[in-house]
């Protein structure tokens, strides 16, 4: 027996590996993230405004802890905690991911289908698994994370 993927987001237009690794390179090229970057990314993070996505910061006792960051791709706005941006801005990895992966939303035109489908969904349209992939991306075309082989057929 086949074992069913489990979601953990929305369901979403699928997207192969390829795709969402294009779009995260190409993302790195128009946010100027390379590995001879120097660790700066809290001016990157401030130019992010300049393409009408909003990175709202909240203060961490505000900060409920439910989630590790929250984007709204309807506005184009992501939410995180202060010690995120913090962590993130001296180039810490999990908070990094943190950002890109709710950028990733933002980028990959993340909007929940809602239908009703006689077929199973695949980690193709989850969109947390999209985000992860892209976030991943940029993390390992900016250094930060190692190229590891994974098997994505679920």
């Amino acid at each position: 027996m086949i074992e069913k993927y489990q979601m953990r987001g929305n369901r979403v237009e699928p997207m192969e590996v390829d795709d969402i690794k294009i779009k995260a390179i190409n993302s790195c090229k128009v946010f100027k993230l390379s590995k001879e970057m120097k660790i700066n990314f809290d001016a990157v993070f401030e130019n992010l405004a300049l393409y009408g996505i909003t990175l709202q910061v909240i203060s961490d006792k505000d900060w409920l802890g439910v989630t590790e960051g929250h984007c709204d791709p309807n506005d184009f706005t992501i939410s995180i905690p202060n010690k995120t941006y913090v962590a993130a801005s001296k180039g810490k990895r999990e908070a990094l991911f943190t950002i890109f992966h709710e950028m990733g939303h933002i980028l990959l035109g993340h909007k929940a289908i809602l239908h009703h489908s006689q077929h199973q969904p695949t980690y193709k349209e989850d969109a947390e698994w999209q985000a992860d992939l892209f976030a991943s991306t940029i993390l390992l075309e900016i250094g930060i994370e190692r190229q590891y082989s994974f098997d994505f057929e679920v």
